[in-house]
């Protein structure tokens, strides 16, 4: 029985199938986190991090250095974290079958120095085995590490710092860097931010900045971007097109299963300010006690498929009136525009037509954000389904969003790219047709 028209946000994912192989169905077994923290930060996070002294929450934002002269609050020589409470399960299976979850973190900082011609030391996201503040961490070690701990494998650690001073050692390249940081605070692959035109902590200037760290548990990949943004409470722009440092990275040979998300910082013999003001992170990660990966055969004699990403993105809203409209969601619109290599548009009369009207007939059964049917796009010759999104709450679209941003950076051999041309501007979707 075909669907009848509703005046609700919808979706359409298309996919394309594969016959007789196994699927590993990591995007729908795997559980989303998607949260979105600070505008401002306030008390009220304590209840979410765990704050390691000398770290506060104050002024609207994460001090994971102090940020005061008064007091017990000396701003040489320390170091501090903020960790979000939650432990996520980060990989499953042996070392001949892992599966590894996959992340994305933004997150805006603020780095200031107070007019010295040197800057102290720097701040660094982190993914780490507890919310303990490694002692005598200060200095060069960044919160991470010590002289007694660094480069030993139990500290189970992965970090991309953003180190404003060149250490006396020379393993950093200038006083102005992202680095890949794996158990040590002498990183694995580091990137100087001066070709990029980007001063992190500049003499005297307050300047804020944008990072994204993006980790793809199926590529086993890990990518740094980061953008200056002028204005403290402005929007956030976009993402650049290149990374500052991309490199593979297996998660599984170096954190634990079960593993925390937060932020580590430390100053030196000179004073600094090392400040988050807002964080964003999603996590696809294993529920515990649950297998994610699973097959799927569509009954009796019937070939065991594969739902393979390679297909199309149609949004837009359909009105009873049947009539076009514009597309205006310009937060999601601005993420899906910065997907790499995003899908072409397909008419809503081809899908309809390929799913014979969404026939119940044809549909394969109902994932996380809707009903998947499978269809025939005839003029391709080609094998489809069709997922029908139509949660018209904005925390419905956000979690899809955030899913398929991830879902479209996993690389797999039983999974090919997301394909097709970049959108235009704006999306419409003719109901009419």
């Amino acid at each position: 029985m075909g669907l009848t028209a509703s005046p609700r946000l919808i979706f359409l994912l298309l996919l394309c199938f594969a016959a007789a192989v196994a699927l590993p169905s990591s995007a729908q077994k795997l559980k989303t986190f998607r949260e979105e923290y600070g505008r401002p930060f306030n008390e009220s996070y304590y209840d979410i991090f765990a704050v390691e002294k000398p770290a506060t929450i104050s002024n609207d934002a994460l001090q994971i250095t102090p940020d005061s002269r008064q007091g017990e609050f000396n701003l040489k020589n320390r170091s501090g974290r903020v960790f979000l409470k939650q432990r996520f399960k980060l990989w499953e299976g042996n070392s001949t079958s892992a599966q590894i979850a996959s992340f994305n973190a933004s997150f805006l900082i603020n780095i200031y120095r107070f007019g010295n011609t040197t800057p102290a030391e720097g701040l660094a996201f982190v993914v780490g085995p507890d919310l303990n503040l490694p002692l005598n961490s200060s200095g060069q070690y960044l919160g991470l590490t010590n002289a007694t701990t660094d480069s030993s494998p139990t500290n189970k650690i992965v970090a991309v710092e953003i180190d404003t001073f060149k250490d006396n050692d020379d393993f950093d390249p200038d006083a102005n860097h992202i680095g890949l940081d794996i158990n040590s605070v002498k990183s694995r692959n580091v990137t100087s931010l001066d070709p990029f035109g980007i001063d992190i902590a500049p003499v005297g200037e307050a300047r804020f900045h944008n990072v994204w760290v993006q980790y793809d548990g199926v590529e086993k990949e890990i990518a740094v971007f980061i953008t200056r943004q002028h204005e403290k409470d402005g929007d956030t722009p976009p993402r650049p097109d290149a990374p500052v440092l991309k490199t593979s990275l297996d998660l599984r040979d170096i954190v634990d299963q079960y593993s925390y998300f937060g932020f580590s910082a430390s100053t030196g013999t000179f004073e600094q300010l090392n400040c988050v003001l807002r964080w964003n992170l999603t996590v696809l990660y294993f529920p515990e006690g649950k297998k994610p990966w699973v097959g799927i055969s569509i009954g009796a004699g019937v070939p065991v498929l594969v739902l393979v990403l390679v297909g199309a993105m149609v949004m837009g809203y359909y009105y009873r009136q049947k009539r076009r409209l514009a597309w205006s969601n310009s937060n999601i619109l601005g993420a899906l525009t910065k997907l790499p290599g995003t899908p072409r548009e397909f008419k809503f009369k081809d899908l309809k037509k390929a799913t014979n009207n969404f026939d119940g007939k044809n549909k394969l059964g109902q994932g996380g954000y809707g009903v998947v049917y499978r269809g025939h796009l005839q003029n391709e010759n080609l094998e489809v389904a069709v997922k029908w999104f139509s949660r018209g709450n904005l925390k419905g679209q956000d979690d899809f969003l955030a899913e398929l941003t991830i879902i479209n950076r996993l690389r797999h051999k039983h999974l090919v790219r997301l394909l097709g041309k970049r959108f235009n501007s704006y999306f419409r979707l003719n109901g009419t047709e």
